[in-house]
C-alpha cells in the first residue's frame, strides 16, 4: 500500500510538471529580440535605414533586434545564413515590404506580421509580406520536423527505459556492449525508417533521406545512451528523470509550435540543448537551409553521447568496487 501511494504521488508530480511546463511555455508567447534587417529603397534620404532600425529597436518590450542591410540581395544571404529571421524594406512609394522566412518558424513570421502591422499603422503606411524561405507544401506550419524529432526522441528513451525496467542494468562489460550494440542498431533503423516515412511515403522532406537518416540515428542513439547511462547509475529513477528532461522540458522548448524568439527566456535558453530541440533544429537546417546551423545540433548530440558513455563507465566502476570490496590485510602479532 505504501509503495503504491508513493508511486501515485510520483506520477502526480510528473503530471503536474507536464501541465505547468507546457502552459508556462505556451500561454503567452511574446516576441523578444527577433533579429531583422532594414533596407531602404533608392530615392529615400540617406541614413533613413539606420534611423528606422533605431526606431524599431526602441519599441516597448524590445521585440526586435534590427540591423541595416545594403539591399535585398544581402537580405536573402542573411536569411539563408540564419543571421536574421526577417527584413523590413522601406518603400519609396509608401508601401513597405516585410520579408520573412517561414521555414525558420511560423510563429516568428506571425509575430513579425503583428509587429509591423502596428508599426506601419502608426505611420500611416502599408506593407506587403513576402516569404523568402517558405515551408514545403506538405509541411504545414513547419511542424513536421518537430514531430519527426519527437518521434525519434521517444523511441530512444523508451527503448532504454524498457531495457532497464524489463531486463535490468548491465552487470558486466559484455552485457554493456550488448545493450549499447542493440541500441545502436535500433537507432540506425529508427533514423532510417523515420526519414523514409517523411521523405518517400509522405513526401514531406523529399530528397533529404540520407542526411535525415544520419540525424535521426544520432538523435535516437544520443537520447537512448544518455537514458541508459542514467539507468545504470541511479536505477529506475532514470525513467522519470528522462521524462522530465526530454518530455516536460524538452518538448515545449523545442521550437515546434513556438520558436525560441517568442518563448519565455528559460525555454529559449534550454530548448536547443535538449534532444527534441536539437532534432527539430537539425531537420530545419537540413531541409530548408542547406545544412547551415548544423554545428550546434552536432555539438549537442555529441554531448549526450559522451555523458551517456561516462555514466555507463561510472556505473561499471561502482559495480566492480561493490563486487570486489577491498579487504584489510591481516596483521601478525609480535
Amino acid at each position: 500500500m505504501r509503495k503504491m501511494s508513493l508511486l501515485a504521488a510520483a506520477v502526480l508530480v510528473l503530471q503536474l510538471g507536464f501541465i505547468l511546463s507546457y502552459v508556462s511555455a505556451f500561454h503567452q508567447p511574446t516576441p523578444h529580440a527577433i533579429p531583422i534587417a532594414v533596407v531602404t529603397e533608392s530615392g529615400l534620404p540617406e541614413g533613413l535605414d539606420q534611423q528606422t532600425a533605431d526606431r524599431l529597436d526602441a519599441i516597448d518590450g524590445t521585440p526586435l533586434a534590427a540591423r541595416t542591410a545594403a539591399d535585398t540581395a544581402e537580405v536573402r544571404a542573411l536569411l539563408r545564413d540564419r543571421d536574421v529571421l526577417g527584413a523590413y524594406v522601406v518603400g519609396a512609394d509608401g508601401t513597405d515590404t516585410l520579408i520573412t522566412a517561414g521555414a525558420a518558424g511560423s510563429s516568428v513570421a506571425t509575430a513579425l506580421e503583428s509587429i509591423f502591422t502596428e508599426v506601419d499603422a502608426a505611420q500611416g503606411r502599408q506593407f506587403v509580406v513576402r516569404d523568402e524561405i517558405p515551408v514545403g507544401v506538405h509541411d504545414n506550419r513547419g511542424l513536421s520536423g518537430f514531430y519527426l524529432s519527437v518521434g525519434w526522441v521517444v523511441g530512444g528513451y523508451l527503448l532504454a527505459a524498457a531495457f532497464g525496467l524489463l531486463i535490468g542494468a548491465p552487470n558486466s562489460r559484455r552485457e554493456t556492449c550488448v545493450h549499447v550494440g542493440i541500441l545502436a542498431v535500433y537507432a540506425a533503423a529508427s533514423g532510417a525508417l523515420g526519414a523514409f516515412l517523411t521523405t518517400h511515403v509522405m513526401e514531406t522532406f523529399a530528397g533529404h533521406w540520407f542526411p535525415l537518416t544520419l540525424l535521426g540515428t544520432a538523435v535516437v542513439f544520443a537520447t537512448g545512451l544518455f537514458t541508459m547511462g542514467l539507468r545504470a547509475l541511479i536505477g529506475v529513477a532514470a525513467v522519470p528523470a528522462a521524462i522530465v528532461l526530454f518530455v516536460i522540458l524538452g518538448n515545449p522548448s523545442a521550437g515546434g509550435a513556438f520558436g525560441a524568439d517568442v518563448l519565455p527566456s528559460l525555454y529559449a535558453s534550454i530548448g536547443r540543448w535538449i534532444t527534441p530541440g536539437i532534432g527539430t533544429e537539425g531537420v530545419r537546417s537540413i531541409v530548408y537551409f542547406s545544412g547551415t546551423g548544423l554545428g550546434q545540433p552536432a555539438l549537442g548530440l555529441t554531448f549526450y553521447i559522451v555523458i551517456g558513455a561516462l555514466l555507463m563507465g561510472a556505473a561499471a566502476v561502482r559495480r566492480r568496487s561493490t563486487h570486489n570490496p577491498v579487504t584489510p590485510r591481516a596483521t601478525s602479532k609480535v
